[in-house]
């Protein structure tokens, strides 16, 4: 865009940086080898020939003086991606994602996860019933998937292109870490990060919520449905679950987003007060590290009080949870089954 308007301005270029200026330039920052090696690459493919010379033609220099400052923005585009860069660019990208040319789609249909890695060597277990769609080859600035259900991402790191996954109307993104996304149903979305930092963003253009993004640090668990759900979190009016638990909330045009920070008390214990059980359920599995595989749909709009003790296995927890709520329990390996 930078250079598309500099071309349509060429008067503008000297109130911005003379050639002279341009000359005595020395950058504070060195690029990778492997992102300079794309970069001049490009140049000299956009020049013609790979040792393209330097002409005295006040023409070709103006051309030449294009180009180098095109090359110039987009080193100032990868040496400088802060977060903010990244959710700017989301706005603009938004209305073109579901635009991928040369998509592949893994289609999980069994009971049982199915693993498998991207080209960038990001490992993805795709869970039962879901379906993961991505370019077959990333370009050079963003890592775009599209995420129909739940999966767990093991993202490989690559400061120069995020890692973005569009699920249902949230946009999770990430540099390199770990963390699950859940979007079986339309406007009810559940993301836990492992490890790491994400950024996440609500994607709604319809809605004021896709002016804020959450961040989320190891532990949070972030949640999006509709408002008209019944209200089972107990005190997230008062911005605070217990004292266990807090929640970063907002609530616009008929979707809450919140953000759970998991704490536990001095006694190495988590205090849940009236969570609803996939919530329950989701947050063991990051205290315990340990997958529990259940029917959302099948919970109905149960909930749970309680201090569940660390000291406890996450098999005595669950037992007592699926004695209350008449549910079957069994353990396949190392992952633990509710039905």
């Amino acid at each position: 865009m930078i250079y598309t308007w500099l071309r349509e301005n060429p008067a503008k270029l000297e109130a911005y940086i003379g050639e002279e200026e341009w000359d005595d330039f020395q950058p504070v920052h060195a690029l990778a080898p492997e992102v300079s090696s794309k970069l001049w690459d490009g140049i000299k493919k956009n020049n013609g020939s790979p040792d393209a010379g330097y002409s005295s033609s006040p023409g070709v220099r103006r051309h030449r003086y294009l180009r180098w400052l095109a090359a110039a923005a987009s080193v100032l585009l990868v040496t400088g991606l802060p977060w903010s860069y990244i959710a700017k660019k989301q706005k603009t990208s938004i209305s073109r994602a579901e635009a991928v040319t040369g998509t592949k789609s893994i289609f999980n249909h069994t009971r049982q996860n199915m693993t498998f890695t991207l080209i960038d060597g990001s490992k993805i277990e795709l869970l039962p019933n879901s379906t993961l769609s991505y370019p077959e080859n990333f370009d050079s600035l963003k890592r775009d998937v599209h995420l129909s259900g739940g999966a767990n991402f093991d993202i490989a790191k690559d400061v120069a292109r995020p890692f973005t996954v569009y699920s249902n109307s949230v946009l999770t993104t990430a540099l390199g870490t770990s963390f699950t996304v859940k979007s079986y149903e339309a406007n009810n979305t559940t993301i836990l990060l492992h490890e790491g930092r994400i950024m996440i963003k609500i994607a709604n253009p319809s809605s004021h919520v896709n002016k804020k993004e959450f961040y989320l640090t190891p532990g949070d668990i972030f949640i999006l449905n509709k408002v008209n759900a019944p209200a089972r979190m107990g005190s997230t009016e008062r911005g605070t679950i217990s004292r266990s638990v807090t929640s970063d909330s907002l609530t616009v045009d008929s979707l809450t987003a919140r953000v759970l920070h998991i704490e536990k008390d001095k006694d190495d214990s988590y205090q849940f007060d009236n969570y609803p059980l996939d919530v329950v359920f989701d947050q063991l599995q990051i205290i315990y590290n340990t997958t529990i595989i259940y029917d959302k749909s099948k919970l109905g709009n149960r909930s749970f009080i309680g201090k569940i003790d660390k000291r406890d296995s996450l098999y005595t927890v669950l037992k007592s949870i699926a004695l209350l709520n008449n549910f079957g329990l069994r353990k396949q390996g190392d992952t633990i089954i509710l039905y």
